[in-house]
């Protein structure tokens, strides 16, 4: 990113996770899931609803559009199959959703499974005698659903970085701030202080080199007022401009808030009781760089210190979603540890 990162000789997992990813569930006996990240089949009962307003419907909602990214990328990419052809390979894939319109359908009914098929799965299916009643129940829920789907993927990346953590970097993380995290192997420090870590990993690329890199920092816990965005931000560009500079004298991180607005809000779905999530763009002051950021603010146990998970993606000329779902599930394994 901000330095020639000389690429490291091992395959990275999280890019290995980008084309097609399965795994054998052995807690469970059951066969692998599998299917792109970030990938949802839909299945409806012809290709004609699929290509009509049902259609339309699903996908506006499970393609819309990633909060916090320079451009516009869907939270899911979906695609159709029409139920005849719905067979035992489709039947592998870990995040399914069945659209049941049937006139012989007395009752409007849902359903919810969990590793129906394989695991890890999600598959929802919502039957209905006519597209109005598919509807009603489908708006009633459509958030749970994005949340569930959403969970799955943060899961299926997890037990990859389970497999793939770096214990050094796990151990150096517990003794400095009393955390575990399930960073994957290939990460480094670049930098670090008493209450600072900068971690960073490089992925060549013939074109341009993708970074992905890590801020974890920490600083007393004095006033609420540290949990309001403004703050939050605030206190970003200060440790970035103090210790996450550029290669050129004169350059450092900083949030940008001119492109598009920053979103902070408070989470119910983090590991902890109380966090609050942000997501923006981060740039390079002094220079041409740029890209999404996603960080999570918390209290420590103790209740003495507040402590941020920064995560950054740098990809100029790729897409940038993926990548920052992957650093959404790595902050998702957080455990604090005595």
């Amino acid at each position: 990113m901000f330095k020639k990162i000389i690429p490291f000789s091992i395959i990275m997992v999280l890019l290995a996770f980008l084309v097609t990813s399965c795994f054998h569930d052995k807690s469970s006996g059951m066969d692998k899931s599998t299917g792109k990240t970030n990938e949802l089949m839909i299945i409806t009962n012809t290709k004609d609803q699929w290509n009509g307003n049902l259609g339309d419907t699903l996908r506006t909602f499970f393609e819309q559009e990633m909060l916090g990214l320079p451009q516009a990328e869907p939270i899911f990419t979906t695609f159709n199959v029409a139920e005849k052809k719905f067979n035992k390979t489709f039947k592998k894939l870990h995040s399914i959703f069945i659209a049941n319109i049937d006139p012989s359908v007395k009752t409007t009914m849902l359903e919810v499974k969990r590793d129906l098929w394989t695991a890890p799965q999600q598959v929802i299916k919502i039957s209905a005698p006519n597209q109005e009643e598919f509807y009603k129940k489908f708006n009633e829920y459509k958030e749970t659903f994005l949340r569930l789907y959403l969970d799955l993927e943060i899961e299926r990346t997890n037990k990859y970085f389970g497999m793939a953590s770096s214990v050094p970097m796990r151990n150096q993380l517990k003794k400095k701030f009393g955390i575990s995290l399930d960073v994957p192997g290939g990460f480094y420090v670049g930098r670090e202080a008493k209450n600072f870590i900068w971690l960073r990993q490089s992925i060549h690329k013939t074109k341009q080199d993708i970074e992905i890199g890590i801020l974890i920092y920490q600083i007393p816990y004095n006033d609420t007022n540290l949990f309001h965005p403004n703050r939050i931000l605030q206190i970003r560009d200060s440790i970035t401009h103090d210790y996450v500079h550029g290669e050129l004298p004169g350059t450092y991180v900083a949030v940008s808030r001119d492109f598009i607005p920053t979103i902070s809000e408070r989470t119910a779905n983090y590991v902890t009781d109380f966090a609050v999530e942000t997501r923006g763009l981060w740039h390079l002051v002094n220079d041409f760089m740029g890209g999404p950021f996603l960080s999570y603010t918390i209290v420590t146990p103790d209740g003495t210190k507040v402590l941020t998970l920064d995560g950054y993606v740098y990809n100029p000329s790729g897409m940038k979603r993926n990548f920052v779902r992957q650093l959404e599930a790595i902050f998702y394994t957080l455990e604090f540890v005595e």
